[in-house]
């Protein structure tokens, strides 16, 4: 055969091809597996973010909490300490300086207590929040995962012309789409 005459075949084999209606029933859902692909990976990859972003935000205010503690740790020490080491025999006022200091480090002490009480509270909302968003990732990973074999499948069955391969890809991208579906539902 002369190299005219294959290109010619080939070029036959090709124009055949793009009007086989069966590949281009594959290719038309490929078309629409691949633009849910593109979906399912933009939420999953905003929940990542998401997971990522809360649990900075609950290591924040964790830090906080700790510095919140330890002010009232230390003002509760002290005042504690105060009345031990501030006697002074030579000077009367000195009993009620201390008294009154005492009375200030206690009231800040509680006020710091209250303050890192709801800084736990927060720390602890967004903890949930971040295991909230870590839960809905991995509902969108495995529905990434579904989509993708199913354009795998598919493209499959356009190789060896078999419709298993294509009715296997649009059952996985199926199971796909609802389990990212389910996603949005975990709440």
């Amino acid at each position: 055969m002369t190299a005219t005459t294959e290109h010619l075949e080939h070029a036959e084999h090709a124009q055949h091809a793009a009007h086989d209606p069966f590949d281009r029933r594959v290719a038309m859902t490929m078309a629409i597996v691949a633009a849910l692909l593109a979906c399912v990976t933009l939420a999953s990859h905003r929940e990542h973010t998401s997971t990522v972003l809360y649990a900075a935000q609950a290591s924040d205010q964790w830090n906080y909490y700790q510095a919140k503690k330890n002010r009232q740790y230390l003002n509760e020490s002290t005042g504690s300490l105060l009345p031990l080491i501030a006697k002074d025999p030579g000077n009367p006022q000195a009993g009620s300086q201390a008294a009154a200091l005492r009375e200030d480090l206690l009231t800040r002490a509680q006020r710091y207590k209250e303050e890192s009480d709801a800084i736990e509270r927060e720390a602890r909302q967004l903890q949930a929040k971040g295991e909230l968003a870590h839960h809905r990732a991995d509902r969108f990973d495995l529905g990434e995962l579904g989509v993708e074999l199913a354009l795998v499948l598919c493209s499959v069955a356009v190789l060896t012309k078999r419709s298993l391969y294509w009715y296997s890809g649009m059952s996985f991208g199926l199971l796909g789409l609802i389990m990212a579906i389910s996603g949005f539902l975990v709440h």
